[in-house]
């Protein structure tokens, strides 16, 4: 419907400025400059206020067309002897050239009509020797020409501007989706860091101690048990960890704390993960410092780097020591954890999903990380920031 109303506004115009045309010149109230002579006929003001009214159906399509064709029949009505119908009618072209024509044309169009009126004001008013004439021809001037100009500039300008908060409204949409996506991306990333932690850390764990249990279950009973304790502790630890992400997930955030933001324990267990290591026959030396406070994600990471590396060490290198080191330097919390090349320890640090969590865990607190084979030695280090408990640098 409104596609159609669109179509048809152009000829409804058109034929609405005929018809008050026709009114206006039956009623003898056309004409704005009356000479003693007798003017022209009304047939002949009919005729030409047509001729001005059919390039109108032009006003959308081509502006400046319709404003060129109608010229001529404005130009004949000027001599004569000016009549309201016309220059209406003209006006409107005027109007929809500013408005729909190109954005030179509309600077144009509001510019160019000023110097011409004053001068034509200015001159017939001298030729007349009358003050009031120029006033009243630079009056019209102003009303039949350069106000439908400025009123067709004034709406552009507010059409351009809605235009572009549209567009701005649409990119920042985009925007927001964008970030909401990234949001989402980050989030799955996050949980799937968290699940292979939980999964493959301590089920890697199991496998081996279970293997060790099993080969131990005749020659050494005692030492099976202790083995087989540690299995029962990393299943439990695992179900614990399992059912605090199930938890994070079911909650709607609104109050959580750093201290529920942790699915995995914190560098205060260390020690939980050394006993599992030693448990499946992997010695462990631990070299720390003083600990200052830090974010809850500082200590986790931590904590999974770590661990990673632990799992990375038995199942890779099985019953070759393993040394961890930590240390501050500065704003800089420093962790190494190093052990023999084992004979399917892979050498390019670019491998499995251990070592890019490693990566990508480091590098979402602002840290770094890197695993490496050297000298013999599987070296994983990283360099984390210490931070407050507010998230600030201490």
């Amino acid at each position: 419907m409104a596609s159609v109303l669109d179509r048809c506004a152009p000829f409804l115009i058109a034929l609405a400025y005929f018809a008050c045309g026709i009114v206006l010149y039956s009623l003898d109230l056309a004409q704005l400059v009356y000479d003693d002579d007798i003017g022209p006929s009304t047939r002949v003001r009919v005729l030409v206020l047509a001729a001005t009214c059919l390039p109108i159906l032009l006003r959308r399509s081509h502006p400046l067309l319709g404003l060129a064709l109608a010229s001529v029949p404005v130009a004949v009505d000027a001599a004569l002897g000016v009549s309201l119908p016309v220059w209406l009618a003209y006006g409107d072209l005027l109007f929809a050239a500013t408005l729909y024509g190109s954005a030179r044309l509309s600077v144009v169009l509001e510019r160019a009509p000023i110097v011409p009126v004053l001068l034509l004001a200015v001159g017939i008013g001298v030729a007349l020797d009358d003050l009031r004439v120029g006033v009243f021809v630079a009056a019209m001037g102003a009303l039949l020409v350069m106000l439908p100009i400025w009123w067709g500039r004034s709406v552009r300008t507010h059409r351009e501007a809605a235009d572009t908060e549209r567009a701005k409204a649409r990119a920042l949409a985009r925007v927001a989706e964008l970030d909401r996506a990234s949001a989402v991306t980050a989030e799955r990333q996050r949980l799937a860091r968290d699940l292979h932690d939980i999964v493959a850390g301590h089920l890697s764990a199991i496998a081996i101690q279970s293997e060790a249990a099993l080969r131990l279950g005749d020659s050494n009973p005692e030492k099976a048990v202790t083995v087989l304790e540690s299995v029962r502790s990393n299943s439990v630890e695992a179900l614990r960890e399992m059912q605090t992400m199930v938890a994070l997930l079911r909650s709607d955030g609104g109050d959580r704390t750093d201290d529920d933001a942790a699915t995995a324990g914190r560098l205060a267990n260390l020690s939980v993960l050394v006993a599992s290591a030693e448990a499946s026959g992997t010695p462990v030396t631990v070299d720390t410092v003083d600990l200052p406070g830090m974010d809850a994600d500082v200590d986790v990471t931590a904590y999974r780097i770590i661990q990673e590396s632990l799992t990375n060490a038995t199942k890779h290198a099985p019953g070759q020591a393993v040394h961890i080191a930590l240390r501050v330097d500065g704003r800089e919390l420093t962790i190494s954890v190093t052990n023999p090349l084992g004979a399917d320890t892979p050498t390019d640090d670019a491998v499995g999903h251990g070592l890019r969590n490693i990566v990508d865990r480091a590098a979402v607190v602002g840290g770094r990380a890197r695993s490496a084979a050297t000298d013999g030695l599987w070296r994983t280090e990283a360099h984390l920031p210490i931070r407050n408990g507010t998230g600030d640098p201490s």
